[in-house]
């Protein structure tokens, strides 16, 4: 059974979305990474922990996300022990890889994207923690 490693939430604005994922959803701020396409802040822990997905423009993946979408879920990640390996099996169970290999994530991980095909958007993300 995988274990859930958090929720990407994909957002305009992180400022104008923490006070409901503090306050509404009472998850602590862990903290924030900023990437070249995007800004990532931290909330929660363990099974209840929530990354929020600021883009850095428009045409960034979690910018079109928002376009196409809105704002909202954009990936269930799950802590896999090798990603290389959850991105070869992706196809066996009818994924396709984002990612052709594992690349750099938040807080030191390992990550992989694919599409389940699904018409509700959303990717998984397979992670490995250092």
């Amino acid at each position: 059974m995988p274990a859930i490693h958090h929720l990407g939430w994909a957002v305009r604005s992180i400022e104008k979305a923490r006070q409901h994922f503090e306050t509404g959803l009472g998850l602590e701020f862990r903290g924030e990474e900023s990437h070249p396409d995007v800004r990532v802040a931290f909330f929660g822990e363990g099974q209840v922990a929530v990354e929020l997905l600021e883009p850095r423009g428009d045409k960034t993946s979690v910018g079109r996300f928002i376009a196409e979408r809105g704002e909202g879920i954009h990936h269930l990640a799950l802590k896999v022990d090798d990603v290389s390996a959850a991105l070869a099996e992706a196809s066996r169970h009818g994924f396709v890889a984002i990612d052709s290999a594992p690349h750099s994530g938040s807080r030191g991980t390992v990550v992989g994207l694919v599409d389940p095909l699904r018409p509700d958007g959303v990717l998984i993300q397979y992670v490995q923690e250092p």
